[in-house]
């Protein structure tokens, strides 16, 4: 008999709740504080709004965690009308306080309905494209074990692979993602640095993967390292891609650029994803990039 599966995951993810195909899903909003305010996600608290604040007040934005009181809640409301619960992680590697909400909650509730609990080895668009590969499993999927579908969820995460470019590495420090060194780099020397985050590294941490003076530069190396991972991997072709842009005006050209050219590549399906407020915390003016599955 087919589970009936219910879905939990943050809303890091560069994906709109209308771009994503499955109905027993509650996304959470991550706390984002703006000079030590608290916003959500909204139509006014948007990622534009967030971006114009950064380039018009230079303001200082970090985020917190994803409150345990909300993902309690959200098993609460859902668990009696279920078999199963999964819960989608930002990397653990970047956020261990976001797993060890996770794990809280699996624990708090291990005698009343069983919580997988996947780190998803990324962050955002790359947390939407391993979504988008676990709802595909669970429509194809028929009567399967928790422990198949736990192990097919982590084939998902090992499969995923997300390619950033960020003008202003300033902004990831903020955030604690890289160190200060690493975020020297790019301003010191005038160049463009490529970020990836490789979801068949166990540590699901950000690294260096190229770097170049100008966007045509980064944009080809980018195209050639999806290239490289797709011989590497043995796949004739891109299962999905997910691209993300529009964190303020800046870029837009040069990231239309890169869509285009993944486009280009052999792909079953192509996502535009949306930048969201906790996204842009990071991301910061002129940010954009890809993420594609394999």
């Amino acid at each position: 008999m087919k589970k009936k599966i219910f879905i939990i995951v943050g809303d890091n993810l560069g994906l709109s709740r209308d771009q994503i195909d499955y109905e027993d899903l509650e996304i959470i909003k991550f706390p984002v504080l703006v000079e030590e305010k608290e916003y959500r996600e909204s139509d006014q608290y948007s990622a534009n709004w967030l971006i114009s604040k950064f380039e018009k007040e230079n303001v200082v934005a970090k985020s917190s965690t994803l409150p345990q009181n909300d993902v309690v809640e959200a098993v609460e409301r859902n668990y009696r009308n279920y078999d199963l619960i999964i819960h989608v992680v930002m990397s653990s590697g970047l956020s261990s306080a976001s797993w060890k909400v996770a794990e809280n909650v699996r624990k708090q509730y291990e005698n009343v309905i069983p919580i997988i609990n996947v780190d998803s080895r990324q962050t955002l668009i790359g947390v939407g494209s391993v979504l988008l590969g676990i709802i595909d499993i669970i429509k194809k999927s028929d009567d399967l074990s928790i422990e198949e579908i736990e192990k097919l969820c982590q084939q998902v995460v090992e499969n995923t692979y997300s390619y950033y470019i960020f003008p202003d590495l300033n902004y990831l420090y903020k955030g604690g993602r890289i160190g200060r060194a690493q975020s020297l780099m790019g301003s010191l020397l005038h160049i463009i640095p490529i970020i990836g985050i490789m979801g068949e590294d166990p540590e699901g941490i950000v690294s260096s993967l190229g770097k170049g003076r100008t966007f045509k530069q980064v944009n080809n190396q980018v195209v050639e390292l999806i290239k490289t991972k797709m011989q590497e991997k043995s796949a004739s072709k891109i299962r999905r891609a997910i691209s993300v842009s529009g964190y303020g005006e800046k870029n837009k050209d040069v990231a239309h650029e890169l869509m285009e050219k993944v486009k280009a590549l052999p792909c079953d399906d192509f996502v535009m994803g949306k930048p969201g407020l906790v996204d842009a915390v990071y991301c910061g003016p002129g940010a954009y990039g890809v993420s594609i599955f394999l």
